[in-house]
């Protein structure tokens, strides 16, 4: 399989992983820390390794319009869930949804939370200066939650693919195993030891592993997080910006 850049089909965006696991420590919501001369030099000591040959990326399973809905309802009901953990005492409301689009995200979801009166956290990419890219309400109150989870469900993304089948688990484990925790290993990163591969997609998202930079001194600082991240390249950049093949484009 060749590397190469490109443009991906829109569904690509649900893969996988920083997200779906939140462990990856070189995250677009690296710490708004100043830099300083030792993390420029760290930054500047960041090295890369050749990136292996892998199969392409293997094709998702198929995904319907019902199965666009139960992932929305299962969201929600997620979402749910972690609101009366806060606040037991809240009364779910009724709310009627539309689909937000990468597009308008931001935009509507910032509209809604400011209309609700409740103050806003911004997560921007790469730097304290990056672009918004996403948004969320900062509640103390049951009221403030309420309103919160309100917004969120009324505006929710729309999924076009499922969680990642066997075939796509094998391959993120095979791309963790050969390439990234090598790249992790050749900054002097030390990675706990990788399950068993059919244990790991056997208990995904469970399976107590996922290569990070931990507690790295560096690790606070935007600058050598973007290093880091542009040196050794997550699976969810490699696929999503063309840098391995797939089955299905």
């Amino acid at each position: 399989m060749r590397r190469r850049r490109g443009s991906m089909a829109a569904g690509a965006a649900l893969i996988i992983l920083a997200a779906v696991t939140g462990c990856s420590g070189a995250s677009a919501d690296a710490d708004e820390a100043t830099a300083t001369p030792e993390a420029t030099d760290a930054a500047a000591q960041v090295v890369s390794i050749p990136m292996p040959e892998f199969a392409p990326w293997p094709a998702g399973d198929p995904f319907t319009d019902a199965d666009v809905e139960a992932a929305r309802v299962a969201e929600a009901e997620r979402d749910w869930q972690g609101v009366i953990a806060r606040f037991p005492d809240a009364v779910r409301p009724e709310v009627a949804f539309e689909y937000v689009t990468e597009a308008n995200r931001v935009d509507v979801r910032r509209a809604c939370f400011e209309a609700a009166g409740l103050p806003i956290e911004e997560g921007r990419s790469g730097t304290p200066d990056g672009p918004v890219v996403s948004v969320n309400a900062t509640t103390t109150t049951t009221v403030q939650e309420v309103a919160a989870y309100t917004c969120r469900v009324a505006h929710p993304d729309k999924r076009t693919s499922g969680p990642p089948n066997a075939e796509q688990l094998g391959w993120i484990y095979d791309y963790l195993t050969e390439y990234y925790v090598p790249c992790f290993e050749a900054n002097d990163i030390v990675v706990p030891p990788a399950p068993l591969r059919d244990e790991f997609v056997a208990k995904w998202p469970n399976q107590g592993w996922f290569p990070s930079v931990g507690d790295h001194p560096m690790a606070m600082y935007a600058e050598w997080s973007a290093a880091f991240s542009e040196a050794c390249i997550d699976s969810d950049t490699a696929i999503m910006t063309g840098l391995v093949d797939r089955e299905d484009g």
